[in-house]
């Protein structure tokens, strides 16, 4: 699972929604964790699951950089880690921020009763809850808490990812790179404009193009702002507009390029989707807190203004022993 993570994170991006949170988690997001960090008390050690980038803990320092309140967190994430966006944000320096890639939720590799709090945001749930969850209450100290927001099986979030992976299935777009292969082959060397009148009076070269203006419209025909969305409209355009004139060798570096990147997306997504959590899921992991002795345990459905589902949030604390 780490290596289309290890690459979407290198991007710099802080939370797993791209673009559509580029800074960090705003809104009903962002007052769970405010509410949730006002409880911190002075000298807090915090542990964030599945940390990504680093999004909790920098909206952690966020929340107290107008505080006189000292605290540690520290961040682990199966995948690489970016630590540029850390860097580049970690302004205040009463909260300490330790990230650590290549670490799994299944072992963490700290002492018992280390924290006082654990939390994770659409993360967690990417593990294996039977071994993950005794390991985050063996690093929580007595009466401890663990607060997570998790991706719902029915919410906004998935639904939208869901439309997203069902697009990126389609054969179309298979066959969509392959032309645009043949095509660079075909072309040859592009240098002037000479060469723009020589390849449009080449039949192979537009038997091609036509093929792949049809299996855009195509494309469109079945969900035109996923076409947009997936970046597949965009990486076609670059191929036309900015790369005619490359060579032809950079024109297929940039193809095994755009190949990549969709493979990668499309294993991101079918994690995303596989990693919600139903009615079901969710009292397996009450299950498996009864089985650790947790009496303390709740969940609730996270819902917008407008009424959709955007994510469980659960909460469970750690008995004294």
């Amino acid at each position: 699972m780490t290596g289309h993570w290890s690459e979407y994170w290198k991007q710099g991006h802080i939370t797993s929604f791209g673009s559509d949170y580029e800074k960090n988690y705003t809104g009903q997001l962002k007052d769970i964790w405010s509410n949730i960090f006002s409880q911190f008390p002075m000298g807090f050690k915090v542990l964030d699951v599945a940390t990504g980038n680093g999004a909790l803990p920098l909206l952690i320092q966020d929340y107290f950089s107008k505080l006189s309140v000292e605290g540690n967190v520290k961040g682990v994430d199966y995948a690489d880690i970016n630590l540029v966006p850390l860097v580049n944000s970690h302004i205040n320096k009463n909260v300490v921020i330790e990230l650590l890639g290549n670490t799994s939720a299944e072992s963490l590799p700290f002492s018992d009763f280390e924290f006082d709090t654990v939390i994770s945001q659409f993360g967690i749930e990417y593990s294996d809850l039977v071994i993950s969850v005794p390991e985050v209450l063996r690093v929580l100290r007595d009466q401890g808490t663990f607060h997570a927001v998790i991706h719902h099986q029915k919410s906004v979030v998935i639904r939208y990812n869901s439309k997203l992976l069902s697009f990126l299935q389609y054969p179309e777009i298979e066959r969509l790179v392959f032309l645009l292969k043949v095509m660079a082959h075909d072309m040859g060397e592009m240098i002037n404009r000479q060469d723009l009148i020589r390849i449009r009076s080449c039949a192979i070269c537009e038997k091609s193009r036509i093929e792949i203006n049809a299996l855009l419209s195509k494309l469109a025909a079945y969900d035109e702002i996923s076409l947009s969305e997936t970046g597949i409209l965009s990486y076609v355009n670059v191929f036309f507009r900015n790369g005619l004139f490359w060579s032809i060798e950079k024109k297929l570096e940039y193809l095994a390029f755009v190949s990549k990147q969709i493979t990668v997306y499309r294993q991101r997504l079918t994690e995303l989707v596989e990693a919600s959590m139903s009615f079901e899921c969710i009292d397996t992991f009450r299950e498996i807190l009864n089985q650790s002795a947790v009496t303390t345990f709740s969940v609730e459905e996270v819902v917008n203004n407008t009424g959709d589902i955007l994510a469980w949030y659960v909460f469970f604390s750690k008995d004294s022993h």
